[in-house]
């Protein structure tokens, strides 16, 4: 068996609409789960996302503004911060709502993974784990064979570690971050037009900061997704 037989497989079980198969059942619903944890964590990111929104505008409007009008650091810092904050949270709000018509509507988003099978090379591990996939969904048994669930249990063992060291990878940034952005701006309502290299080597340090949060927090989620959604993508990544 191959590939194709795989995709064919799937593909007619898909289109058939029915739900009498446990093992392709098994697949759907893992599908539906990885969703479902996307739209959970990213709802949750939304609700946080807007907390820092209304903090910082809230900082923005109450920083007072230096001589003509012009902005000081600190407006400068929390309106750059307010943006970013919206713009992200909106971004999340856009995604949690993708994921949530997966998650309604499965058959369809499935049918588009089903269509991104490649064909793997004969005799290569992905093609030995197509043909397991085959005769699993094939059989409609509620088993899974061995061969996936090694594949299973591996991935779930490496999402979860993965989630955590960057879980608190994330924690320790944000602290960072937190940290430096309070200094900068407690040591520009001292000394606004006098910034030396300390200063200036902080202000990159905060950016960098949020960057490897960002960076961090979508990682935290995707490790959360693979751990507790492991079957399906065990059929996409082996």
């Amino acid at each position: 068996m191959n590939s194709d037989n795989l995709q064919s497989t799937l593909s007619k079980l898909i289109q058939s609409g029915s739900r009498s198969n446990p093992a392709m059942n098994t697949l759907i619903n893992d599908y539906i789960k990885y969703h479902v944890v996307l739209v959970v964590v990213g709802g949750f990111l939304v609700l946080i996302f807007i907390l820092l929104s209304l903090f910082f505008w809230t900082q923005f409007k109450r920083a007072p503004e230096a001589v003509k009008h012009k902005w000081t650091f600190e407006k400068k810092a929390y309106f750059s911060l307010g943006a970013l904050s919206t713009i992200v949270g909106l971004l999340i709000a856009l995604i949690v709502a993708a994921n949530a018509t997966n998650v309604l509507n499965p058959q369809h988003g499935f049918s588009l993974l089903i269509d991104s099978l490649g064909t793997p090379k004969a005799g290569t591990q992905m093609d030995t784990r197509y043909q397991a996939f085959n005769t699993w969904v094939q059989s409609g048994s509620t088993s899974i064979p061995s061969l996936i669930q090694r594949k299973v249990h591996e991935r779930i063992a490496f999402h979860t570690t993965r989630a955590i060291v960057c879980g608190v990878l994330l924690l320790v940034f944000v602290a960072l971050s937190t940290g430096v952005w309070r200094t900068l701006i407690k040591q520009s309502r001292v000394r606004e037009a006098k910034w030396g290299l300390k200063e200036r080597a902080l202000l990159v340090s905060g950016a960098v900061t949020i960057a490897l949060s960002l960076l961090l927090m979508v990682i935290v989620v995707a490790n959360i997704q693979g751990a507790f959604a492991p079957v399906v993508l065990t059929l996409m990544n082996g």
